[in-house]
């Protein structure tokens, strides 16, 4: 249990003031303390001797340890050294017996000081010891000794608990040994080791000789750390572990399988404080002259972890090491300072823990002090004797006690070591490269009850190897010593063993696979499975206008410019009837196919037949019409192949509205010479009929080549020629595209020969480029025939290539594949290669940007046929809709062409107009009909140009009978009976003014009769609807019409009512008139309308009343 403590001198007013200045001081007897300090006096060594004299300094003036002490100060330079402090602590005691020592550092001048002062029970209060030695033998050898500062205790709980935390059990220590004493790697491994054998983690340990440094620390890494053990534990100079870090990158240890633990606990001027060690960067050595070292020590030292004194400096601390410093300005001994430097003056840990060391053993000698009354005064001039401050006094006022220090609390144990200040592991920042502290032992705030380690960030573990890393296994993946990864050795016997027996299964397998891929083939031979039945093939034919290719198969106005004179086509078929014929196809298992025909009388399956048809079989392009099979029924023999649905290349060029652009071109050369040189490289070698109606294209706008091979089945048309002229013509048109030597050749091959399709290729070109037929000659005529002899007897008549006339390169390599000696034309693989110099786009092995574009001139061609025939369609439709309009209102017309019934409709008032011609009969009879048809139709026509200027609809003509009705089938209000009367003025008008044609002396005589009523509209009939009139508006306004008299306008009462609210329109009662059917009705003339036409002429008499006959 520890009990917090304070003493009351603790404040620095206190501590210097309290009760002296109630009494002077001659009454006060101060009392007589020697004290010794025995540091080492080296530079750049922490603690330095200068420095904790600035400090001890420091405090005697702060807290005024002057006015009630009278202190004796030796000063000695312990060097760290095992015989010279001890011989410097003996030779002060002979003089003068010391109250306490401070000091010294090292545990080499610690341990012997130590025991010496033991058996005097003088305190020894140090910042150093930090081995376990010194807990070990305690109460036998170190009674007297007080440790303020680290002790190896706490670094071996931090190192133990982080092997606990990541199940490492084995450890390996290295370490070498220094001139400098300072460099106590033994006394710090030994603790370290007992703790891990303490705690069931094994280590070994090694020292570092001449031999490792010559050869790069190879042996220490392959024969010491890979043996057993990830993890090494490293205590040596910081130069050292660089270079050996550096050896292990070049090992291969920095591979996330291996860490280094180094012991950074030498304190120097550089690393005594948090800011100083973040930024530190161990692995950077800036007298390195190539920068690539200093990059691979950067990704070596992320392997590595620092393990060094926690430092506390807080904002308490910054204060302290203010004062001290301003002390030292004070005192122009700032150069004392070990931690100055150009940029500021600091002090570190140590001299805090000294600072620390020194305050509590003052506060507890005065506490000693004035409980035997050193401030009372004396009136007695007797010397008085104050008992001294002994280790075992010392004691029970400080251990086991939390007592407040500089920089935080001080927590001592029942031995008096501090206890609350430990160690913290540091780690290189993978992307910054500076060390970060991750996890420290013992947790701040301390708590004697908290054994856990305390990670310093929650976010921030440790990286062993960049940020994915953060574990290290405790057995490398390949084992100790690589075992489980076995080095490659020369074969053994027994891999000979395996390698022999390997090959023999190898070659076996291999004469295995040519025997069954040989038993295969002849398996495939005899099933025949290309063999077709005719009921299997379900056929058709299609003509040059069938739906499949209707705008590839029209002939061309270019065949009238073509060198042959006729018009006839190539035949299709093998046997090569004259009369033109086409692609005869089929339906095979739900797929159309092309039939070729050809004429075996014995046909037999022969092996050599098998050959050939299983080299068709086995021959696969994109460029070639695919082989199905064949047909060997007597009456039905026929090669099936592919059927390509845009017909063949000839019919393309042919056709005019399909319009070809350069690019188009090209890809049909191209695909042809890819085709063809697939046949070269094949068994089959050449094609031997190659020609543009020989080339057809698929769906997909692919040219492939067809009709070759099998030549078992193929008649040898280069024989002799067919009797007949048709026949003839047809024989010798086919040969336009054979080569000389061929045409010359008594005997020639049925497949042909490579050169000679090249030359046929080379008519292609000529056919492709000019589109004007094969064999065009410019300015003359030949028959094929005459063509075929000509270039048969050798002459140089070629096809016509002028200059200008397409491109200059195909028009040279046109040239080279018809030249008369077959060795200086070309290869199909040289001409693939013109191809592709001609236009590289066709052979960047984009087959769908190729196939797009095709698609794209495909569609432009179709989009101007179906622009002109949308066009052709548009006129013939508003023709029709024109007749009908004529036929029917327009409103009844378009119901009838949506589909929709007209139904009847009723019209609450219309006006009707009717008239016919008085002496019509007699003016018939007189006449021919023919001339009577002409007097109908020129009245007829006057009369329905007057009525398209009125809004009228004109119902129908019945011989010299013409009926018009407004209001309907729009109705306009009173707006009809209007429109009537004006109509029947014009109408009279233009009769007065019409001429007979076969009698234009007589002039007509036109009767009018309207009447305004109700009416029901509707179309009459399904063939030839007709738009009828019912209702006795109807038939009344017939008897108007019939009651009236020529060249007058007979109005019946309810018109005249409607006419009157116009009050334009001028009226003449007539009177009451008995009608036939309606009794007596009451009648009016039109005589006219104010500002408009008059039916007042001369050829009336106005008071003649009397009916006209018809």
């Amino acid at each position: 249990m520890f009990i917090v403590i304070f003493f009351p001198t603790f404040i620095s007013s206190d501590l210097g003031q309290k009760n002296v200045d109630q009494y002077p001081l001659s009454t006060i007897r101060k009392p007589n303390i020697t004290i010794l300090m025995m540091f080492p006096d080296i530079d750049r060594f922490i603690p330095n001797l200068k420095s904790l004299l600035i400090v001890y300094e420091y405090i005697v003036d702060r807290y005024n340890i002057s006015n009630w002490l009278n202190v004796h100060l030796k000063i000695k330079d312990s060097n760290c050294s095992i015989s010279l402090a001890p011989h410097k602590l003996v030779t002060t005691m002979l003089s003068t017996m010391p109250d306490v020592v401070f000091g010294p550092f090292c545990d080499l001048a610690v341990a012997p000081v130590a025991r010496l002062l033991h058996y005097e029970r003088i305190p020894l209060v140090t910042m150093g010891a930090v081995s376990n030695d010194f807990t070990l033998q305690r109460e036998t050898m170190y009674s007297t000794l007080f440790r303020f500062g680290y002790r190896t205790d706490e670094l071996g709980a931090l190192l133990i608990k982080l092997f606990q935390y990541y199940k490492w059990s084995f450890v390996k220590f290295v370490y070498e040994d220094d001139p400098k004493p300072w460099h106590e790697c033994q006394v710090l491994l030994r603790p370290i080791a007992h703790t891990f054998s303490s705690n069931q983690v094994r280590s070994d340990n090694r020292k570092i000789t001449d031999r490792d440094k010559k050869d790069n620390y190879k042996s220490i890494f392959l024969d010491f750390i890979s043996t057993n053990a990830s993890i090494s534990l490293w205590c040596v100079k910081p130069k050292t572990f660089r270079s050996a870090v550096l050896s292990a990158q070049k090992l291969g240890f920095v591979n996330g399988e291996y860490a280094f633990i180094y012991l950074d606990t030498v304190l120097t001027q550089d690393n005594t404080d948090e800011k100083s060690l973040a930024v530190r960067q161990p692995w950077y050595d800036p007298l390195e002259k190539d920068a690539e070292i200093n990059r691979n020590a950067r990704r070596a030292f992320e392997t590595v972890l620092f393990v060094r004194q926690r430092l506390y400096t807080d904002e308490r601390f910054r204060r302290f090491a203010a004062n001290v410093v301003h002390f030292a300005r004070i005192t122009n001994r700032t150069n004392q300072l070990t931690h100055e430097s150009s940029s500021s003056i600091k002090i570190g840990t140590d001299e805090t823990n000294f600072y620390d060391a020194v305050v509590t053993y003052f506060k507890a000698l005065k506490t000693h002090y004035s409980k035997q009354n050193l401030f009372e005064p004396s009136n007695s001039d007797a010397i008085r004797i104050y008992s001294p401050l002994n280790a075992q006094i010392f004691k029970t006022m400080i251990c086991n006690r939390s007592i407040e220090g500089a920089n935080k609390n001080i927590t001592m144990n029942q031995i008096c070591d501090r206890i609350d200040i430990g160690y913290a592991i540091y780690d290189m920042d993978p992307e910054s490269g500076e060390l970060e502290a991750v996890v420290a032992y013992p947790a701040e705030p301390f708590s004697i009850e908290n054994k856990q380690l305390q990670w310093l960030n929650e976010s921030r573990l440790i990286y062993f190897i960049g940020n994915n890393s953060t574990f290290i296994p405790d057995t490398p993946r390949c084992g100790f010593n690589n075992i489980k990864c076995p080095k490659k050795t020369l074969i053994p016997i027994w891999g000979w063993i395996i390698i022999s027996l390997s090959v023999i299964i190898v070659l076996l397998l291999i004469v295995g696979l040519i025997l069954y891929r040989r038993a295969k083939f002849e398996a495939e031979l005899k099933a025949m499975q290309w063999l077709i039945r005719w009921d299997e093939l379900i056929t058709r034919t299609l003509s040059h206008n069938g739906v499949a290719t209707p705008s590839f198969n029209k002939l061309s106005a270019s065949q009238k410019r073509n060198s042959i004179a006729s018009h006839h086509s190539a035949d299709s078929d093998l046997g090569g009837p004259s009369k033109q014929t086409f692609t005869k196809t089929a339906i095979y298992k739900s797929s159309v196919v092309a039939l070729k025909r050809f004429h075996k009388p014995k046909l037999e399956t022969t092996r050599a037949l098998q050959l050939e048809v299983k080299a068709m079989q086995d021959l696969q392009h994109d460029h070639i019409a695919r082989f199905i099979g064949i047909c060997i029924d007597p009456k039905h023999q026929y090669i099936v192949t592919e059927y390509c649905p845009k017909g063949s290349l000839q019919d393309i060029l042919e056709n005019e509205e399909i319009k070809l652009d350069t690019m188009f071109k090209y890809s049909i050369m191209h695909d042809i010479v890819k085709g063809m040189q697939h046949i070269h490289n094949s068994q089959i070698g050449s094609h031997g009929n190659l020609k543009s109606s020989n080339c057809v294209v698929d769906s997909r706008f692919i040219c492939k080549i067809t009709d070759f091979g099998l030549p078992s089945l193929r008649p040898e048309t280069n024989k002799g020629s067919p009797p007949g002229a048709v026949e003839d013509y047809a024989y010798y048109r086919s040969r336009l595209w054979t080569a000389p030597e061929l045409l010359r050749d008594q005997n020639p091959p049925s497949a042909g020969t490579v050169k000679g399709d090249v030359y046929s290729f080379g008519i292609i070109l000529q056919e492709i480029e000019l589109r004007n037929g094969p064999w065009y000659l410019r300015d003359r005529e030949l028959e094929p025939a005459a063509i075929v002899e000509s270039v048969k007897s050798g002459s140089l008549l070629r096809p016509t290539l002028e200059a200008g006339d397409g491109n200059t390169e195909i028009g040279q390599l046109m040239k080279r594949c018809w030249h008369e000696d077959p060795n200086e034309r070309p290869e199909f693989s040289d001409i693939r290669q013109v191809m592709r110099r001609i236009n590289k786009d066709l052979d960047s092995g984009n087959i769908l940007d190729n196939l797009l574009k095709r698609m794209e001139q495909y569609a432009n061609n179709l989009e101007g046929l179906v622009e002109e025939r949308t066009s052709d369609y548009l006129a013939e439709k508003k023709k029709a809709e024109e007749l009908l309009y004529q036929l029917l209102p327009r409103t009844v017309a378009a119901q009838l062409m949506v589909g929709q019934p007209v139904t009847a409709e009723s019209f609450e008032c219309v006006t009707i107009y009717f008239s016919d011609i008085v002496g019509f009969t007699t003016l018939s009879s007189e006449s021919t009909p023919l001339q009577v048809v002409d007097l109908l139709n020129d009245l007829y026509s006057v009369f329905d140009g007057v009525t398209e200027n009125y809004d009228v609809y004109k119902v129908e003509t019945i011989g010299d009978a013409y009926m018009v009705v407004s209001g309907l089938p729009t109705r306009n209000g009173d707006l009809h009976a209007r429109e009537i009367a004006r109509l029947s003025l014009a109408l009279l008008n233009a009769v007065l003014k019409f001429r007979i044609r076969h009698r234009p002396e007589t002039q007509l005589l036109l009767r009018i009769g309207i009447h305004s009523g109700p009416c029901v509209a509707g179309v009459v009939g399904l063939k030839m609807p007709r738009f009828c009139l019912f209702g006795d508006t109807v038939n009344t306004a017939s008897r108007m019409e019939s009651n009236g008299k020529a060249l007058r306008i007979h109005v019946s009462s309810s018109t005249a009512g409607i006419l009157q609210k116009f009050g334009t329109f001028e009226l003449k009662l007539r009177g009451d008139i008995e009608m036939k059917g309606k009794g007596k009705q009451r009648t009016y003339w039109l005589l006219g309308e104010q500002g408009g036409l008059s039916a007042q002429h001369t050829l009336v008499n106005w008071n003649d009343d009397i009916t006209d006959e018809h």
